[in-house]
Order: structure tokens, then C-alpha cells, then sequence
């Protein structure tokens, strides 16, 4: 469970236990570890969008995690997640089996509902970086991958909800024809890069509704994404910069669509409790919605934004955090501010067990 300002999704594979200290008076052959979690996050927002003014509070995040290790090589995980608008209805965010990945074996395995690796999005905003708007997947899979100190590598299927001349909402066929595979690494301490590959971009969370549209378009054939990202960790400072775009555009009646993002994030930690950041994002091509009558996007992501965010840890597991963005080039070229403050409470607990 990612806590406030850190990096909003989980991209990568759960970490496995290593081994534990035995907590006297837990029974014997039940589990090595059990871990649950809870996450709030309250926020209040203010924007001017092409001359329209907007103000809301949000329940924005709500959620709940609990795993399992039944030993070093097996476990278990739920997640649960209600996010005010967005996330009402289909709550079930995590539910998965993962198998090896212990100290004897840095193979794994992976089933079940997670997130994909494709993607790193690690940010001190409250705002989504634009790549996560793009490129965030939470899919039912499965995964192979493999992981030592400095190499993690990644290779999984699933059956896509984007199909060519499927109906919306139609339910798809029955074919695993979907795939992607990702490497991260660590050479240095101070340094992690990874790249990533999907075979149609369109099946990532956000996109899938735009795909499910366009695939009944004449000409639409899928077509690949990757992306690319490094984090540079400098005593206090961090930078993050990501890259994320369809491999080839696709081709529409309409025209071609050849979605991008790009992220660069500046932070630095003041204090101990006090947290300062910067960040630039940009895309192209990126919306939310697509009419098929009139053969249009709607709902444009900002062209460019660029804002600034400060958090302070006022108690141990709470912050509280207020940015201010500027987003450019959203529908019919509108621009505008927007300022939000985010009061978060996280709290995680582990139990041990013995084995």
C-alpha cells in the first residue's frame, strides 16, 4: 500500500518475504506473515477551466489491503479500493496468488487480478502524472518473471477487453491474445530505469474505454505501446522522468490517433517531514471519451501541465499536502488552475507467525 504522495499505483511485482523474527505465542504451520493496511485520502479542490469555476470535497481514496505469506515462496493478496466518481462500483482492485521469488529461487509467479508492470509513475503529487493516465493497467493475468539485487524482468498474458468488431460492453471473446513484458534495474543505488512493452496500448484502464469505441472504426488494427522512465535518487533530491506512446498510430476514418505522455518530476525532502515538488507533463493525443456518430475525441487530458506541491507529516501516518497546476490545451484549446489540498491517513500493520 502506497502511502499520500507516494507514487499513486503499484506497479511492480509484491515484495516477497524474506524471513522474519517468530512472535512468541503465534501457533505453529499457519503463516510467516500477515499484513493489512488502510489508506484515506480526503480532498478539496478549487479550478477556473476555460472561464468556468468548479469547487468539490472528495472522498478520494478509500482502501484496504491484506496479504498473506503462507511461507517464503507463497502468498497472498486482497485489495480493496473506493475512490469517490471513479472507482463506486468495481472495488475489487487486487486479488491475487504469487509463487516463488524467495531467497532459494528469483523466479516467480503471478495470478490473479494486479497491477501490470508497465509503467513506474512514482510521484510526490497529488495529480496523476499524465503516463499514469495513459499507461496504468490493472488486469486479470498471469505472470513469469524473474528478480535478483539488480535486474527485475517480467513476461505476462491476459484476454484483452478491446476486440474488432465486438459491440461495446459485448463481453469480449474468450481468446488470450494480449502480452506484455517489462525489465527494471537498479545498476546503482542511487539509480532505477526500466522499459516496458504492451501489445495494444488501447487495453490499458483508462484507454480500454476509448478502444472498446474505436475498435469498430474502419482501419482500426491494434497497435503496440512502450515507455521508458529512470529515477535518480540524490540524498534529498529525486527526479523522475517517463515516456510512454503507441509504438504506431492508429488508423481511423476519421483520421490517425497516436497517443503519448511524458513526465518530469523534481522533489526534495526540506525536512524529514516536509516534502517540495515540481513536474512538467505533457501528451498528445490523449482523451477520455470517443463519439463514433461524429467520428470525435472528447474529454482531452491537458497538452501541458505543470503545477507545484508541498506536504508536511503533521503526525506520524497523516500529511497533509496542496498543489497548485496549470493545465493547457484541453478541449477546444481551454486552459486554466486548479488548487487542491489532500488530508491522508495511512496506516499498515504486520503480524508474524511461524512456519
Amino acid at each position: 500500500m502506497f502511502f499520500l504522495l507516494v507514487t499513486g499505483v503499484a506497479a511492480h511485482k509484491p515484495e516477497r518475504p524474506r524471513g522474519h523474527e517468530q512472535v512468541p505465542g503465534w501457533a505453529t504451520n499457519e503463516f510467516q506473515r500477515l499484513e493489512y493496511g488502510v489508506l484515506l485520502e480526503v480532498e478539496g479542490f478549487a479550478s477556473k477551466m476555460g472561464g468556468e469555476n468548479q469547487s468539490d470535497i472528495l472522498l478520494a481514496t478509500a482502501a484496504f489491503d491484506l496479504e498473506v505469506a503462507v511461507n517464503e515462496w507463497l502468498l497472498g493478496h486482497v485489495g480493496i479500493l473506493w475512490e469517490q466518481y471513479s472507482r463506486e462500483d468495481d472495488n475489487l482492485d487486487e486479488a491475487y496468488i504469487a509463487l516463488g521469488g524467495s531467497s532459494s529461487t528469483p523466479f516467480d509467479f503471478v495470478a490473479g487480478r494486479f497491477y501490470q508492470p508497465f509503467g513506474d509513475f512514482e510521484t510526490v503529487f497529488i495529480s496523476d502524472p499524465l503516463t499514469l493516465e495513459l499507461g496504468e493497467m490493472n488486469q486479470v493475468s498471469a505472470m513469469v518473471g524473474y528478480e535478483n539485487a539488480w535486474l527485475d524482468l517480467n513476461l505476462g498474458v491476459f484476454n484483452g477487453d478491446v476486440e474488432k468488431d465486438v459491440p461495446v460492453d459485448g463481453g469480449g471473446d474468450s481468446t488470450i491474445n494480449d502480452f506484455y513484458a517489462s525489465a527494471f534495474m537498479v545498476p546503482l543505488e542511487q539509480v532505477k530505469l526500466g522499459v516496458y512493452w504492451l501489445s495494444d496500448l488501447m487495453e490499458t484502464y483508462n484507454m480500454s474505454r476509448v478502444g472498446e469505441e474505436i475498435a469498430n472504426q474502419p482501419g482500426y488494427e491494434k497497435e503496440g505501446g512502450a515507455g521508458a522512465f529512470i529515477n535518480l535518487y540524490l540524498g534529498r533530491v529525486t527526479l523522475n522522468a517517463e515516456y510512454i506512446s503507441a509504438l504506431n498510430a492508429y488508423q481511423l476514418a476519421g483520421g490517425s490517433y497516436l497517443p503519448t505522455a511524458f513526465n518530469l518530476e523534481g522533489s526534495v525532502h526540506l525536512h524529514e517531514k516536509v516534502v517540495m515538488g515540481l513536474k512538467y507533463g505533457a501528451s498528445d493525443d490523449l482523451f477520455s471519451t470517443f463519439n463514433g456518430a461524429v467520428l470525435g475525441f472528447g474529454d482531452k487530458l491537458p497538452g501541458q501541465s505543470y503545477g507545484v506541491v508541498a506536504s508536511y507529516e503533521f503526525q506520524q501516518n497523516a500529511r497533509i499536502a496542496i498543489e497548485y497546476m496549470r493545465l493547457e490545451e484541453l478541449d477546444d484549446d481551454a486552459g486554466g488552475n486548479l488548487v487542491t489540498m489532500q488530508l491522508g491517513l495511512a496506516f499498515k500493520r504486520g503480524l508474524r507467525g511461524t512456519t
